[in-house]
Parts: structure tokens; C-alpha cells; sequence
């Protein structure tokens, strides 16, 4: 082991330990704080780190404009940076030099609606905004805004370096990420610098890639990324290459399947992985079989449930991953990222599982039925502190995470998912809370009553649908609601199955909406409409 190696094993442990100060399980040695995982990143020095499109940034570059960056920061160390833009080398460059400034980043939803933006600074009191689009149109800001690709001239050498600020505590603010939560705007999730720092140690332990394994002589593995960086595994792609010396490859604008196919073989990806509508779409691409992509060694999935039959088609069309590579996985935003992981022969064993807790983790299921089905509790240092502003219980006095999620875990400790106890929906790996859709399709002059819920989707996994009550008179027309709402929601957000109606919405005892009762009325109106066996 070189010397490089041998101080790189005093920082990465191996070994898990009960925490003397609390309850829960932590790794030991581990870094202390987010830039305390940059050690030993000088040694890739000459390799490519960044691309998108034509654009090329190698390490040393990056990380030279690294403190250069956080010199421009016009902000107190402490003092949140809402960051509001799409993946570019700029929005990498920008979360490190937050860090590096010890500032706390805030990584915001780049395809929400105006409103919900100026929900989001309300809430986080950012002394800075950087993003690639303009404050929200007749709203004066309450931050300085300023354009994310400013920082590109840090690339070029332009800036003051200035000293790394690390923060005293590990349990200190590290990022805030949003969720949207079960009801309502979106949370603002405050993740310690220990979470985000358990989260990656978990997966570097997982892949037996820790730091001080991978030599300079080892081939550089690659990694795609299309899925949003401002995401839990957004974040954690973009920690992951940096430390192991990896080339990330970003893809251009919004999610594009011949886009991933090219990118796969002209970059000789090692690494890609998505929400299962990604994988769909990729493999129905009518490129795929045209396109080389012997290079692909893991292909972890996650973000929604994924379905036997997926798994299948990838083994089919993927057949280098059959013995090993695919993964299904399992967390959520305030479980600070991945929580299980399961692999080739634990999908195999177990179908449909969602794999067993990684090191730290651990799991319990609150008040099981007859058959093992419950909430699941989690404890982890990855757990995040708490929501911004709001202290609902949601992680008890004990450190446990109440998930939201069902399900139960077999005599093996796998997990099993089966539906979810808060009103949210999955529509290709995005989560959407009803409750906040419900009640800006309540602010429409014409709605009186309102509910939102997801039906299945072959692509998507889940669709949104919406039922709707409107006043005496004139219905009003799905293409108007949906205009309607473009104003105030994300894209993502906007149901695209309707139903319309003068009629009282069904209801359950104490007058809750019976979305079950609707759910199962227009996905039967759907079948007819498709020409199913219904007709």
C-alpha cells in the first residue's frame, strides 16, 4: 500500500460501530465533513472529469477553480446558497465551492413553477441565489440572483483561491434538499454533514470501492448521469466520481434515450443508472440494437418500484449484466439516499425485493399486520435532521425515520415495498404530493372540490389523474385546468387523466375523499376508451 493509500484507510473505515453519543450505527474512522472526502483527489489529476456536450474539464482544472469559486461567493460562513439550475459543469463547480466556502447549499427543483420557487426562498433564506434561469417575473428577489454560468470563469483561472472552512460539528447542516412531502408545498430537508458523508461511505463500502482501493493505474470508470443533480443520487453521482477519480458524463437538457445510446458509446460508459421509465425507454429505442454498448457494467435502478418484467428485458438486451451489474435500490430524500440495494442473485432469489439495508442502516417494521406489512422505520446517520421550519415528529427522540412507505421484510432482512401511507405519486421517478396539486386546482374559480391520484402507466410506472368538481354551470375543459395549473406547478405535476363532473366526489366515513372508489371508476373508463376486453 502506498502512502497515499495508507492515509486514504485512516479516513475510510471498515469497521461499524454503535455511536457513544447517541443511538445508531456509524462507520469508523470516516471523514468528518463533506470536503474531508477530497483527500486524495490531487492524484487524478491529469484525467477527464466533467463532460457535457463538447465541453471537457479534467481534475486538475476543477479542482483549481474549486477555492477560486468559493472566494466569489458573496456570502457568511453558515449562510445558505439556493442553487436553481440543470446539470452543467457549473452547478458541479458550484455545490463544491459552497462547501469549500462552509456555506450550506440548497439545491432547488429547476422545473418548478414561480410560485413554488418563491416558496422555496421564503423558507430558506438563501443569501444567494445561483441559476440558470431569471428570478420569478414581478417578484423583486429577496437575494442577490445571479447567473450560475458566471462561475464558468473560474475554469479559467480567473478568482482568489481562498482556504478550505470546515465546520466544527459533523451533525452541522451540510444541504438542504426539497421533497414534496405528503401534503402541501414542498420540505425543505436539512441533511447533516455526517448524512451526506454516510451516504457515500455506504456505497463506496457496498461496490468495495473505497478510496484507498482504487490505484492511479486502474482503468477510469465512467458514469452517465440524466437524472437531475439536484436529486439525493444526483448528489452522490457527483461526490462518487470526484473521490474515485471517475469521468462523469452529463447528458444535454431534458432526458433523451438515442441521446444515452450515443453518450454510452462514444464515452465508453461504465455506469448508468435511472428510474425504470428511463430503462423502458431506452431499451424501446429504435437505436439500441445499432449502438455498442459492451462497455455498460452496472446499471442500478431506482426511484419507483421495478417490475419483473423490466428486469427481464434488461437481462435480454443486456446479457453482459445478467451475472452481475443490475441493482434495484431503495430510499428517499429524508433517508439522505440510499437505504437497500439489492443485487443480480438477490433479485433472483427474492423477486421483487428491494434488497437488504446497507452497513449502518437499520430497519424495523411499525405495527405489522398478519402478514408482516407495516411502515417502515429506519435509523441511520444518513437520516436527515429534520424538515426546515417544521418539527412534526417525522424522525422520533430515538433517531427513527418514519418512511411513510409499507412494507415488510422476510426471515433474510429483505426488504419488500408494498404502496405507500402518504398521498404521493411516482410519475417517472419524480415524486408528486396530491395534496399540494389538490390545492392549487382549488384556487381555479370554478373547482369546488378536488382529488389527485396516480393510476399504473406502462412507461412512467404511475400517471397523474385528477377528479374534479366544478360549479353550477359550464364544465371547464381539461386543456383550460391544465393551462391553469402550468402557472403554478411543475410540468410533471399537471394531471393528464381527468375527470370532470357537477356531481359530489365519493367519500368515506368522516367525508374523506374515496380515492380508491375513483381510481378504480376511471381506470375501468380508461380500459373501455383503449379497447380492452371491457368493450
Amino acid at each position: 500500500m502506498t502512502t497515499v493509500e495508507s492515509a486514504l484507510a485512516a479516513i475510510w473505515g471498515t469497521d461499524v460501530v454503535r455511536d457513544p453519543e447517541g443511538p445508531g450505527l456509524l462507520y469508523e474512522p470516516r471523514p468528518r465533513c463533506v470536503t474531508g472526502m477530497l483527500a486524495g483527489t490531487d492524484r487524478w489529476a491529469d484525467r477527464t472529469f466533467l463532460v457535457q456536450g463538447e465541453r471537457r474539464i479534467d481534475f486538475a482544472t476543477f479542482l483549481n477553480a474549486v477555492p477560486r469559486a468559493a472566494g466569489a461567493l458573496p456570502a457568511r460562513e453558515g449562510d445558505k446558497v439556493l442553487v436553481l439550475a440543470y446539470n452543467s459543469p457549473e452547478f458541479v463547480l458550484a455545490i463544491w465551492a459552497i462547501w469549500w466556502a462552509g456555506l450550506v447549499p440548497v439545491l432547488g427543483n429547476r422545473w418548478w413553477s414561480d410560485q413554488e420557487i418563491e416558496h422555496a426562498v421564503a423558507l430558506t433564506q438563501p443569501a444567494l441565489v445561483l441559476s440558470d434561469r431569471d428570478a420569478p417575473q414581478g417578484h423583486a428577489p429577496t437575494a442577490p440572483w445571479t447567473r450560475i454560468a458566471d462561475l464558468g470563469r473560474h475554469f479559467a483561472g480567473e478568482g482568489t483561491p481562498v482556504e478550505v472552512r470546515e465546520p466544527d460539528d459533523e451533525l452541522s447542516p451540510g444541504m438542504v434538499l426539497f421533497t414534496s412531502g405528503s401534503s402541501g408545498p414542498p420540505k425543505a430537508v436539512v441533511l447533516s454533514h455526517r448524512s451526506v458523508v454516510a451516504n457515500q461511505h455506504n456505497l463506496l463500502s457496498r461496490s468495495r470501492m473505497l478510496p484507498q482501493t482504487i490505484s492511479t493505474d486502474a482503468p477510469q470508470q465512467v458514469m452517465l448521469a440524466c437524472t437531475p443533480l439536484f436529486h439525493v443520487g444526483g448528489v452522490s453521482n457527483l461526490i462518487t466520481q470526484l473521490i474515485l477519480g471517475g469521468r462523469l458524463v452529463m447528458t444535454v437538457g431534458r432526458f433523451d434515450a438515442g441521446e444515452v445510446l450515443e453518450l454510452i458509446e462514444r464515452e465508453k460508459v461504465h455506469r448508468w443508472g435511472g428510474v425504470p421509465t428511463m430503462a423502458a425507454r431506452v431499451l424501446a429505442h429504435p437505436d439500441f440494437d445499432r449502438r455498442d454498448l459492451s462497455s455498460l457494467r452496472s446499471f442500478p435502478l431506482g426511484g419507483a418500484q421495478v417490475s419483473a418484467a423490466l428486469l427481464d428485458r434488461m437481462r435480454t438486451k443486456l446479457p453482459q449484466l445478467r451475472q452481475r451489474g443490475l441493482a434495484n435500490t431503495w430510499g428517499m430524500t429524508e433517508s439522505g439516499g440510499f437505504v437497500t440495494v439489492a443485487g443480480n442473485r438477490d433479485l433472483e432469489r427474492f423477486p421483487g425485493t428491494v434488497g437488504r439495508p446497507y452497513p449502518v442502516a437499520e430497519l424495523r417494521i411499525l405495527d405489522p399486520d398478519e402478514t408482516g406489512r407495516g411502515e417502515i422505520m429506519l435509523r441511520s446517520p444518513t437520516v436527515m435532521l429534520g424538515y426546515l421550519g417544521l418539527d412534526d415528529g417525522t424522525v422520533d427522540a430515538d433517531g427513527w425515520l418514519h418512511t411513510g412507505d409499507l412494507g415488510r421484510l422476510n426471515d433474510e432482512g429483505y426488504l419488500f415495498l408494498d404502496g405507500r401511507s402518504k398521498d404521493i405519486v411516482i410519475r417517472g421517478g419524480e415524486n408528486i404530493a396530491c395534496a399540494h396539486v389538490e390545492q392549487a386546482l382549488l384556487a381555479h374559480p370554478d373547482i369546488v372540490e378536488a382529488a389527485v391520484f396516480g393510476l399504473p402507466h406502462e412507461d412512467l410506472g404511475e400517471e397523474l389523474a385528477a377528479a374534479v368538481t366544478h360549479r353550477a354551470g359550464p364544465a371547464p375543459a381539461e386543456d383550460e385546468l391544465r393551462t391553469f395549473l402550468r402557472g403554478r406547478l411543475a410540468h410533471f405535476e399537471v394531471p393528464t387523466r381527468w375527470r370532470i363532473g357537477s356531481d359530489p366526489l365519493p367519500t368515506l366515513a368522516g367525508e374523506k375523499v374515496d380515492k380508491k372508489a375513483l381510481r378504480a371508476e376511471l381506470a375501468a373508463e380508461l380500459d373501455t376508451k383503449d379497447g380492452s376486453p371491457c368493450d
